[in-house]
């Protein structure tokens, strides 16, 4: 009784250093970063993003503005005699009927391009945030995969040594197992190497330090949707933000060209005068004035020739944006499709067969039944099997993340 009893003090001894370290270790250990969480952090503290937004604000204010008359002006002039005669007038602008409502009209247009923008942007940031994570995923299972070929590659070795050492195996055996060894090693530190600079990559995109460490979640859902057919994915890419840009930039430049044609008819100034002088009449009188557009050959005309040519040449950005964003649809569906069937056969039928096949050779060589130089392939070969599963399944997501980008939304909902 009295050993267990001391045992048990020890314990309670150790016991706050233990969970001391464990927190200790917690804490220092960088929580793990969803792709959600990547991109709610992106979209909330992306500069770039912030300052499209505050332009789009900025632009918003602006038609009601456009669509206001000019201010009044007020005039007050003493006379000659101080105090003994005065003259209050005052005038305002009319601009010809329909030109105000015209610049409200392009300001609004110009201000709903400009909202659009910034959701293309929108869209644009966050394709390449979901292409960042993916890759840095790709990358981190690879270099699992590579360290788990490592051990099994130092298995390998020792079982050569071993038979070397009681005369059933070969020398070049053992060098065979050295020289697979020593290549994993090397493509480990290349793939540490590439996953530092998609760490940083994703990191500038979040605008965190570059620096920082991002630990990814282990698993994930290996499950690949299927998608709409191309047709069905294009008629949804007409809502497309630039698409929608490029229509509103035709309705702006549309408007402004009749605004040109408009300015082939007079502006106006109305007024109204009131004159007091002492011991005479008051004298009250009102004013029309308009503006004469006598020099149209150099101004007007010209004027109708600019707008109608801006007019012709957003509509051809407009044919070049949807034949751009076809493009891109279909070669971001056919990156999936090929993606995914990958995926597929090496899920199913590849790294089975392959895995069958080590285990089979594995059994072999130990009782000596196969070379060492087949073994090592098949073990080579199964390893780069489930290298390229990996990046098969974050190609897939890649292209789909391209894919929205391209179609304007979300093309499924998982």
């Amino acid at each position: 009784m009295p050993r267990p009893l001391c045992l048990f003090r020890g314990w309670r001894l150790f016991l706050p250093i233990l969970l001391g370290a464990t927190v200790t270790a917690h804490a220092v250990e960088p929580p793990v970063l969803s792709l959600q969480e990547a991109l709610a952090t992106a979209l909330a503290g992306n500069p770039g993003l912030a300052q499209r937004r505050a332009e789009t604000e900025a632009r918003a204010a602006i038609p009601l503005q456009s669509g206001t008359l000019p201010d009044p002006s007020l005039t007050l002039e003493p006379g000659r005699a101080a105090m003994t005669q005065f003259r209050l007038g005052i005038t305002q602008e009319l601009p010809y009927p329909g030109k105000l409502k015209l610049q409200r009209s392009i300001a609004q247009q110009e201000a709903e391009a400009s909202s659009l923008e910034t959701g293309g942007a929108v869209l644009r940031l966050t394709a390449e945030v979901k292409q960042a994570w993916w890759r840095l995923f790709y990358l981190d299972r690879a270099l699992s995969t590579v360290r788990r070929n490592q051990t099994v590659m130092r298995q390998l070795v020792e079982v050569a040594q071993t038979r070397y050492r009681v005369g059933q195996g070969l020398q070049q055996d053992v060098l065979l197992a050295e020289v697979e060894l020593a290549k994993l090693l090397s493509m480990e530190a290349e793939l540490e190497g590439q996953r530092r600079g998609a760490e940083a990559r994703l990191n500038t995109l979040m605008y965190w330090p570059v620096a920082k460490a991002i630990t990814l979640p282990m698993e994930v859902s290996e499950l690949l949707p299927e998608l709409p057919a191309e047709k069905e994915l294009l008629d949804r890419a007409a809502t497309r933000p630039e698409v929608l840009v490029r229509q509103r930039n035709i309705e702006a430049a549309t408007n402004s060209l009749a605004l040109a044609r408009k300015d082939y008819r007079p502006d106006f100034m109305v007024g109204a005068n009131y004159e007091w002088r002492e011991g005479e009449a008051d004298m009250k009188s009102v004013m029309l004035t308009m503006t004469l557009p006598i020099h149209t050959a150099s101004r007007q005309d010209k004027a109708v020739d600019q707008r109608s040519a801006e007019l012709m040449a957003q509509r051809f950005a407009l044919q070049e944006t949807e034949a751009q964003v076809a493009v891109e649809v279909a070669t971001a569906l056919a990156d999936y499709q090929r993606a995914r069937r990958q995926v597929v056969l090496l899920k199913t039928g590849v790294i089975p067969q392959a895995n069958l096949s080590v285990v089979s050779m594995l059994a072999g060589y130990q009782v000596g039944k196969v070379d060492f130089l087949n073994l090592a392939q098949a073990r080579v070969t199964l390893y780069e099997y489930e290298t390229r599963y990996w990046q098969a399944l974050s190609e897939a997501r890649m292209a789909l993340a391209q894919l929205d980008a391209a179609v304007g939304q979300e093309v499924v909902h998982e």
